[in-house]
């Protein structure tokens, strides 16, 4: 498994990301929907794309992981830049300065996110369709655009980090939204998910062997998932976003089953 691989450094990454979903959870419970904050959502993200990167490490070595990861992060950060200035691809995006360590004015929560469903999905993905990349590309990109429907409405409508001007195309005053976000948006998600996916095909699937493609490594990405479809749920339900709440609700059952059914195959093959 990925723990006795990686040894003591998964085993502090998990622990460490552990110890912030169930701080958030907590504080969910004590101070509403909010959580622990922006610092709180910051280590959260932090802890959960470490734990997907030392995946990455052991599927494609350490050079490759962190080419990977530049790869999305700095990718991700450029668009969301891009959105920022001059509507490129999402809409004019507003920052509202919640969010702490800013990086060319976008804060590093952005990136960060992109990295952890992007490229922990990635590897779900692969472990259920193994060499079908354009399969495996375009389920990535699908499962990161679901996912925004849980995500965006948390970072938006709940605990306000991001926001879209009235007027906005696509916003509800521009003719039309859904969950109190931008069509575009949406539908940018799903596009910028889509490129990403097909860049970590290129550097990173065609450079791993058949065995570092096993579903033995798949259980935590798939378990970090998880815990982030855990706190939106707990967000959103807080928040009053029902709809929402809803999809996270979906999403925490589909990737529990995947985290079981990954736990299991993986003691029937060992």
């Amino acid at each position: 498994m990925v723990g006795t691989a990686a040894g003591w450094h998964f085993r502090l990454a998990a622990g460490i990301f552990a110890a912030t979903v169930t701080g958030e959870l907590a504080g969910q419970a004590i101070r509403g929907a909010d959580g622990t904050g922006a610092w709180g959502w910051l280590a959260l993200l932090g802890a959960g794309g470490w734990v997907v990167g030392l995946v990455w490490r052991e599927r494609v070595g350490v050079g490759r992981a962190w080419l990977c990861c530049v790869w999305v992060m700095v990718m991700s950060l450029l668009a969301m830049r891009l959105a920022q200035r001059n509507g490129f691809l999402f809409g004019h995006i507003e920052f509202t300065g919640s969010e702490p360590l800013l990086i060319a004015q976008v804060p590093l929560n952005v990136p960060l996110l992109w990295w952890l469903i992007l490229g922990g999905g990635f590897l779900v993905v692969e472990g259920l369709w193994g060499e079908w990349r354009a399969g495996v590309s375009t389920f990535t990109a699908l499962v990161t655009a679901q996912m925004a429907l849980m995500i965006l409405p948390v970072v938006c409508s709940v605990r306000g980090y991001w926001r879209w001007p009235p007027g906005s195309p696509g916003s509800l005053q521009g003719g039309g939204a859904f969950l109190g976000l931008p069509w575009t948006a949406l539908a940018a998600w799903f596009i910028l998910g889509l490129g990403l996916a097909l860049g970590l095909v290129i550097l990173g699937d065609n450079w791993s062997s058949a065995e570092a493609r096993t579903r033995r490594q798949a259980w935590a990405p798939a378990a970090v998932l998880l815990a982030l479809t855990v706190v939106c749920f707990g967000a959103n339900i807080f928040g009053g976003l029902w709809l929402a709440a809803a999809f996270s609700l979906a999403n925490t059952v589909l990737f529990g089953a995947i985290v079981v059914w990954y736990l299991r195959d993986s003691e029937g093959r060992g």
